[in-house]
């Protein structure tokens, strides 16, 4: 029997899609892989820095169009994630070259943080979009919240729990402000935290000299990426989950469906949560993120579990199935 060939083209993060790809290969695919992100070079960097959009969009058709000359041929199917930096033009070109494969779009971010996708939308069979609010004003996309993989499945592994709350993210927006507040009621309260924001050097070197929120802060930083193992391990090690969504994403953020997946509390700024099948007020406590309110008896009740049926729906196979069945 012949197998199915696809073009997964993701966005490298971290070693999500290592894990999209294993399971491809697992409904008997044969993957092409590629990253849609073009190099982070100093020279990005600095483009990005200064607003240089028009050299920031010659890299990314550049890096695009190697993309489509790597690629071989003849795929059954063509499977984008977000979108944002592969350019319409190759989107085309993969099109005219694979005129029998299905082409589909998963929005792994609001619509409204992807710069350029409404223009690419029509050259899709199918979009799904992680975005609940997303899909309710746009028609044409698929619900279809995150998942979350075998390893984070608890299967009632009991650990101890070191710390009363735990959260690891990257530096953006609020993040930095809303942690260091929670840090001062943590202290407050005598409860332990660990708390970790994931910036460049760079960055960090900028704000270090010339000022910013990152200046004084580095006990909350890391410069390396935290291996899914050792976030995993931190997870058990807590009794509850912070969770802070960015400010203009209503979507369910991937460490939200990994803490279904390990049966652990969330503290979320995410209020959408609310219309989820899995939602409790046992497990998932809301906070505002100008004026964030913990409860301390919220770390004092131990975990509700979810039921089989509802848990199954954030795996990562159930979240393939739905797209590419």
């Amino acid at each position: 029997m012949t197998k199915k060939r696809v073009l997964f083209i993701g966005i490298g993060f971290y070693d999500y899609e290592n894990a999209i790809v294993n399971e491809f290969v697992k409904k008997g695919y044969v993957v092409d892989y590629f990253s849609e992100t073009p190099r982070n070079t100093f020279w990005f960097r600095m483009f990005l820095r200064f607003k240089q959009y028009k050299k920031i969009e010659t890299i990314k058709e550049k890096h695009s169009s190697a993309i489509v000359e790597k690629s071989g041929g003849n795929y059954d199917l063509v499977f984008i994630i977000k979108g944002e930096s592969f350019s319409k033009n190759a989107i085309q070109i993969l099109k005219n070259k694979n005129t029998d494969a299905k082409f589909i779009l998963y929005l792994w971010d609001s619509i409204r943080r992807i710069e350029g996708i409404e223009d690419k939308l029509d050259l899709f069979d199918k979009i799904f979009s992680f975005d609940r609010l997303d899909t309710i004003e746009n028609k044409k996309f698929v619900f279809n919240p995150l998942f979350f993989r075998k390893e984070y499945s608890n299967q009632n592994v009991q650990s101890i729990q070191n710390n009363h709350i735990y959260h690891l993210g990257w530096y953006h927006s609020d993040r930095l402000i809303l942690i260091k507040k929670i840090a001062k009621y943590c202290q407050e309260n005598k409860l332990k935290y660990q708390f970790i924001l994931f910036t460049g050097y760079f960055s960090y070197f900028i704000q270090s000299v010339f000022g910013g929120q990152l200046k004084n802060n580095k006990k909350f930083l890391i410069f390396k990426p935290v291996s899914a193992n050792e976030n995993f391990s931190n997870i058990l090690n807590s009794k509850v989950t912070l969770d802070i969504a960015h400010p203009f994403q209503s979507g369910l953020t991937m460490r939200t469906i990994e803490l279904i997946g390990a049966e652990r509390k969330i503290i979320t700024t995410n209020k959408d949560i609310v219309n989820y099948d899995f939602y409790n007020p046992n497990n998932i406590l809301i906070i505002d993120r100008d004026s964030p309110v913990l409860e301390k008896t919220f770390f004092e009740t131990e975990y509700t579990a979810i039921p089989s049926e509802i848990r199954s729906n954030y795996t990562i196979e159930s979240w393939l199935d739905r797209m590419i069945k």
